[in-house]
């Protein structure tokens, strides 16, 4: 059963893959999820409670992109829904996030050794999806519950990795069909969570084989937010 996890693990994109892949930002600003009938978010994270409350924001092409991905979903199933629990994550949570990693690790590796073991929890900040707006953690939902993904959304275990071969085969048709209607709106998919989505990143530029990204990673301010009232 090891063996099968370290083999889904190797086939994985790592920090390797993408950390030196070129950003060109499209200063595109943050903007909130807003709920609708095939399309609903709340915050999930702690950390971020703090600085954004319940609201979820993303990128403006992510947020387009995430209508697109619940437009196709109802086509399968008319009363289920897309439900996102988290997008942009501030620099400075992230930061933190992986320093806190680095210091639990710091017994057993040193040096580069050391980052790419954090980096397996944690995303070191430079390469790290949420905080650029263009990474989501998302699920679908029936009458506002989780269907059966095999594990929750944010539970890390091995039977998170999308294609582990110990879930139902209901958990891995519903992970199918998330990845299928998110991986056609445009997000590359991170199979290390069977959650994790992302446009426009360093990962999603790797997995698509674009010349660049197209967002950076941001620290929490008003100038990054469309001018909504939202933020001051």
């Amino acid at each position: 059963m090891i063996e099968i996890y370290e083999n889904l693990e190797k086939s994985m994109l790592s920090i390797v893959d993408y950390k030196n892949i070129l950003v060109i930002d499209n200063e595109e600003p943050l903007v909130p999820i807003i709920d609708d009938n095939n399309l609903t978010a709340k915050q999930r994270g702690e950390d971020m409670k703090e600085y954004t409350g319940d609201v979820v924001y993303v990128r403006q092409g992510t947020a387009l992109r995430l209508g697109r991905a619940a437009d196709l979903l109802v086509t399968v199933e008319p009363d289920i829904a897309l439900n996102v629990t988290y997008g942009y994550r501030a620099l400075q949570v992230q930061t933190k996030r992986f320093e806190t990693v680095k210091r639990d690790l710091e017994m057993q590796f040193s040096g580069e050794e050391l980052d790419m073991a954090a980096h397996r929890r944690v995303a070191r900040p430079d390469v790290a999806g949420h905080p650029t707006g263009g990474a989501v953690d998302i699920q679908i939902t029936r009458q506002g519950e989780a269907v059966d993904f095999g594990t929750r959304i944010g539970e890390f275990v091995p039977d998170t990795y999308t294609f582990s071969p110990y879930v139902s085969m209901e958990a891995m048709r519903n992970r199918m069909l998330l990845r299928t209607v998110m991986m056609a709106a445009g997000f590359a998919p991170f199979d290390g969570e069977w959650w994790h989505f992302s446009y426009g990143d360093k990962e999603w530029a790797r997995y698509t084989k674009q010349p660049n990204a197209v967002y950076k990673q941001l620290n929490f301010g008003s100038s990054i937010f469309e001018n909504t009232g939202e933020q001051e």
